[in-house]
C-alpha cells in the first residue's frame, strides 16, 4: 500500500508538472472538412454513405480519440516510445520521398543505366523436359530396380519415345514441363533433382533422379542458355528500376542534408570483462 500511494503521488506530480510545460486546449472543434473526411472514409470502406446515426458515431469516436490523444500528449506519453518514434520517422521518410519527385528520364539515361546494370536483367537458363515417375510407396524395395530396368529398355530401343509417362506410375503434378528455370524446378522437385537435371545433356533418357516424391527417369527436350535480353525487350523494367534508383539517391541526399544539421555524439560502450562473460556462461 505504501508503494502504491507513493506511486500515485509521483504520477500526479508528473502530470501537473507536464501540464504546466505543455498546456492543452480545452476546445475541440470538429470542422466540416473533418466530418466530410469521416463520411468519405466510411463510404470507401462500406461502399455506401453512413446513416445519420452512423455519422454521429464516427464523430463521437473522433472526439474520443482526440481527447485521449491530447491527454497523452500532456503526459508526454509520446516521448521515448519506440513505436511512436518509428511511425514519425516513417512519416518523415514519406514526406522526403514526396519532395524528391523525379522528371521523366531521357532515353539516353535509360540506355546508359542498362549498359552498366545489364547483368541484373540476365535471363536464367531454362529447360523443357518430360519424366517418368516411380512411386516408392507402391513399389517399395523394387523402386530403384524398376526404374533402372525401364531406363535400360528405353536406351536399347531403336527409336526411344519422346515421352512415356505410362511406363511409370501416376504422378500428382505434370509429366511435361516447358521452359522451367532451375529455381522453378527446385520448387517443384527439390534442389538435388534440379541440380542433376540442369547438369545433364538434352536429347536422351537419364536417371534415375531422386526427388521428394520418389524416382524419375527424365528426358530434356530443349535447353535455353542464359542470355542478356536486348534493351528494347526490357525497356519498361529498366525505366522503373532507373526511377527507383534515382529516387533512392534523392532520398539519401535529402537525409544527408537533414543529418548535417545535427551534431551527433556516440558514446563508447564500456568493455565487458572476459571473466564476467565466462562466469555468465557457466551459470
Amino acid at each position: 500500500m505504501h508503494f502504491l500511494t507513493v506511486g500515485a503521488l509521483l504520477f500526479v506530480l508528473y502530470t501537473v508538472a507536464h501540464r504546466a510545460d505543455e498546456p492543452i486546449s480545452d476546445t475541440i472543434t470538429v470542422s466540416a472538412v473533418q466530418v466530410a473526411v469521416l463520411r468519405e472514409q466510411w463510404q470507401q470502406q462500406w461502399q455506401q454513405p453512413p446513416t445519420p446515426q452512423e455519422l454521429q458515431w464516427l464523430i463521437d469516436q473522433h472526439i474520443h480519440e482526440e481527447v485521449l490523444y491530447r491527454e497523452a500528449k500532456a503526459l508526454a506519453l509520446d516521448r521515448d516510445d519506440t513505436i511512436v518514434r518509428r511511425r514519425l520517422a516513417q512519416k518523415m521518410e514519406f514526406l522526403v520521398a514526396d519532395v524528391s519527385t523525379l522528371t521523366e528520364p531521357a532515353e539516353e539515361e535509360l540506355q546508359a543505366f542498362f549498359a552498366t546494370q545489364s547483368e541484373q536483367y540476365r535471363e536464367p537458363m531454362k529447360v523443357s523436359f518430360t519424366h517418368i515417375y516411380f512411386n516408392p510407396d507402391e513399389r517399395r524395395a523394387q523402386t530403384q530396380e524398376d526404374a533402372e530396368r525401364t531406363l535400360q529398355a528405353l536406351r536399347t530401343e531403336k527409336h526411344p519415345p519422346q515421352r512415356a509417362p505410362e511406363r511409370g506410375d501416376r504422378f500428382m503434378l505434370h509429366s511435361d514441363y516447358r521452359q522451367q528455370t532451375q529455381v522453378e524446378v527446385a520448387r517443384e522437385f527439390g534442389q538435388t533433382f534440379a541440380d542433376r537435371l540442369f547438369a545433364s545433356p538434352p536429347g536422351e533418357w537419364l536417371g534415375p533422379i531422386e526427388s521428394g516424391y520418389g524416382l524419375h527417369l527424365v528426358r530434356i527436350e530443349e535447353r535455353t542458355e542464359s542470355t542478356i535480353p536486348t534493351f528494347a525487350a526490357v525497356h519498361a523494367k529498366v525505366r522503373d528500376d532507373f526511377v527507383a534508383h534515382k529516387r533512392r539517391e534523392a532520398n539519401e541526399a535529402a537525409y544527408r542534408r537533414l543529418r548535417d544539421r545535427y551534431t551527433i555524439t556516440i558514446a563508447q560502450a564500456p568493455d565487458t570483462p572476459q571473466v564476467a562473460l565466462k562466469q555468465g556462461a557457466a551459470r
